[in-house]
């Protein structure tokens, strides 16, 4: 053997231990239409062969008859499921988003966008009934009769707060507060008040001190009113808006936690897909294959790879 052709083969020798050791992709010879053909497929190794790897990069070397051109593939750094949590805890969507999936994203803050623009559309019906009911309020129930119905069938006390029997079990605030449009329509006690309460066709002005009213100790001696029913009524949808808009709160809530708990799950489950794909089989890769690119002559290819 000459030695010529040791020397010829020892340098074969050590290139190819050489590519083996770096890990990297080898072309033994190339020609001129290669360097789109590379191009493609080394996107296309990219593509594929980052996904689910964790520590350095890939790298990719492509030995031509002129140049050497290396290509390295980014690592796909694991997701922490606390992060992902506590962002769609706090804003939903948000740790789906971390996590790549913006469809999910959009439909946890669509959820969240929606039950916060149905809030405050509720609310604002139930404060418009509200300013209703009180306005009613205002406008036909009298505290004077009430005052009077008192004074007729107590020995002429005007506040019930110096009536102690069953009967006056409620003591009407000062001041029209919330407890005051509440106990005016609610209890029989304030009945009277309404001005067109009536018993047996009875009005008020056909009482008086010498002819009062009945006492109402039960419902059977509570006058009839229209008005106090409508008012009962109005009231009566004020608080269901109010209870529908707390409603949606809730599913704001529930959206959050749903959110934030997804995303947790999620992230566990890619972490653990990156895990089954992060073995030293899975990181390497060889490839060989004999490539035409002219009408003289083929090219042998052979890709060898390693992903840290």
């Amino acid at each position: 053997m000459s030695a010529r052709l040791i020397w010829l083969i020892l340098i074969f020798c050590v290139i190819f231990g050489s590519v083996s050791v770096i890990a990297q992709t080898v072309e033994l010879q190339s020609s001129w239409l290669e360097e789109d053909a590379h191009r493609v497929r080394f996107g296309a190794t990219m593509a594929s062969g980052a996904v689910g790897f964790s520590g350095s990069t890939m790298a990719l070397l492509s030995v031509g008859e002129d140049s050497i051109s290396t290509v390295e593939i980014k690592q796909v750094v694991r997701k922490s499921p606390i992060k992902a949590f506590l962002l769609s805890a706090v804003l939903p969507g948000a740790g789906q988003f971390y996590l790549g999936n913006r469809l999910k994203a959009l439909v946890f803050l669509g959820v969240e966008a929606t039950a916060w623009g149905f809030e405050a559309k509720l609310r604002g019906q139930g404060d418009t009934r509200t300013d209703e009911f009180e306005q009613f309020n205002r406008d036909h129930w009298i505290q004077s009769n009430y005052e009077d119905y008192l004074a007729w069938n107590y020995g002429g006390i005007r506040d019930d707060e110096l009536i102690h029997v069953t009967e006056i079990s409620h003591h009407l605030p000062k001041t029209r507060t919330q407890q005051y449009y509440e106990m005016t329509g609610k209890y029989n006690q304030f009945s009277w008040g309404w001005d067109d309460a009536n018993y047996d066709g009875n009005y008020l002005e056909n009482y008086d001190a010498i002819n009062p009213p009945p006492t109402i100790t039960n419902e059977v001696f509570a006058p009839v009113s229209v008005r106090r029913v409508a008012y009962e009524g109005m009231r009566h949808d004020a608080n269901e808006k109010y209870d529908q808009a707390r409603k949606m709160v809730a599913v704001a809530i529930v959206n959050h936690l749903v959110s934030g708990f997804e995303a947790l799950f999620a992230a566990n489950r890619y972490n653990k897909q990156v895990a089954s794909n992060d073995t030293e089989f899975a990181r390497l890769d060889f490839q060989a294959s004999l490539k035409s690119y002219s009408a003289n002559r083929d090219t042998p290819f052979v890709q060898l790879s390693y992903k840290f």
